[in-house]
């Protein structure tokens, strides 16, 4: 007996035991949804393209193709191109190239600096950003000139096309493949080495380099917006570009100011309402109540562009700017702006006199006139140059090359002068 009640207590404690260990710990659990939304992958193609009733050897028809990326997915794009003189032979529409001609038509490429070719296919060398849009990589087709005649009948953009030294009744058919994918996918996808980057910062006219700008060529920087600008020489190392539009500021900008160009944005405009205009200065900075101060040369025309004078635009109540205002406020925001968008900029001001004057663009100070044929008289704006202690030199767009009180603010405009060194190319 006395075992059997050893065993039972035994057998009791070590229940007792068990049931503390059962309950000896906690426990909790928690559902996390984590939602992950996908981007929206989108690409636009558009081809603008009519087909010809008779198309005449060496007649160009137009022909563009162009992809646009409307959804948020980066993408690259490629496209490839076939030709062929097509024919119907006992019922069959044959393939008949080789037997026609071995170009039959010539196809015009364009934008060339933006593709590359590689495999027979023709790569957008950019990613394509969110809201971009590729140049089309032709610009037409053209009939082979050595054909006598060409006859082409139908509707739409299929033609049927007779010509003379080809099989009767043949069909040129031109056909375009454009493919796009995820731009992070397509060296795999396509099965390539072609390198597709980002779109360079600055681009120049097709077919110039760094080395051989000509006077008036556009040069654009690409951001946020596309600011273009004209070029207007070198300077050693760098380049001289002067902005192609007014910047949207000042006493009258149109809608909301952005600090940046606007084509509407043209100062003094003979009929219409004048946007964008600002006084140079309040003050006179340049003269110290007797003579041009020593820091800005000997004699007149002076450049009295300073930013030592930057101050914020401040209103007075009869809409005027208070004392100490200064155009170069504008132009240094503007040059900020463009280094936001990675280009480095050397320097920022206005036109000189000199410059206006130079061989390049060609402004008369004698006869106040400048050329009304090219980009320099495109909108109404201030010179970075002062006439007297009293008035600063502008151009309008019919030529008139003067000058006028340095605190006039109702028509002209700030055009800057932006400065970067080749290296930025």
């Amino acid at each position: 007996m006395k075992k059997k009640k050893s065993l039972i207590a035994i057998v009791a404690l070590l229940l007792v035991v068990a049931v503390g260990v059962t309950f000896a710990y906690f426990q909790s659990s928690a559902v996390f949804e984590n939602v992950f939304n996908a981007g929206k992958y989108k690409v636009t193609l558009t081809e603008v393209f009519e087909s010809p009733d008779n198309w005449v050897p060496g007649e160009t028809v137009p022909k563009t193709v162009t992809a646009k990326n409307d959804g948020t997915v980066p993408a690259a794009v490629r496209i490839s191109y076939t030709e062929q003189w097509l024919q119907e032979i006992d019922g069959v529409e044959t393939d008949i190239t080789s037997q026609v001609n071995p170009n039959p038509a010539i196809i015009n490429f364009d934008n060339q600096d933006d593709w590359t070719s590689s495999n027979g296919y023709y790569y957008y060398k950019y990613i394509l950003e969110p809201t971009d849009e590729t140049g089309s990589f032709i610009s037409g087709v053209t009939l082979d000139p050595n054909l006598d005649s060409v006859t082409c009948t139908g509707e739409g953009n299929t033609k049927t096309c007779e010509a003379q030294n080809s099989a009767s009744g043949a069909k040129y058919k031109l056909t375009f493949t454009i493919q796009t994918v995820q731009y992070d996918q397509y060296q795999g996808i396509w099965n390539t080495n072609v390198e597709i980057t980002n779109k360079p910062a600055l681009t120049l006219p097709t077919g110039r380099t760094k080395d051989n700008l000509q006077v008036g060529d556009e040069i654009c920087i690409e951001g946020t917006t596309t600011e273009c600008f004209n070029f207007i020489g070198y300077e050693d190392n760098d380049i001289k570009m002067l902005a192609k539009w007014n910047l949207n500021v000042g006493n009258n900008p149109k809608g909301t100011a952005t600090n940046l160009q606007d084509s509407d944005v043209k100062g003094y405009v003979s009929s219409g309402t004048k946007y964008g205009n600002v006084a140079f200065s309040q003050i006179d900075y340049w003269f110290d109540g007797s003579n041009l101060k020593s820091k800005y040369g000997s004699s007149y025309p002076a450049d009295v562009y300073d930013t030592d004078y930057v101050t914020g635009p401040n209103f007075s109540g009869n809409g005027f700017y208070t004392t100490g205002y200064s155009i170069a406020y504008y132009v240094e925001e503007y040059k900020d702006k463009l280094e936001d968008y990675g280009v480095t900029i050397n320097d920022a001001r206005l036109l000189t006199y000199a410059e206006a004057t130079g061989s390049s663009i060609g402004c008369d100070g004698s006869n106040y006139s400048c050329p009304t044929n090219g980009f320099i008289t495109n909108t109404s704006f201030w010179l970075g140059s002062a006439y007297d202690f009293l008035n600063v030199w502008f151009v309008i767009p019919d030529g008139n090359f003067r000058y006028s009180d340095y605190s006039y603010d109702n028509s002209f405009g700030v055009r800057p002068v932006i400065v970067i060194s080749k290296d930025n190319i």
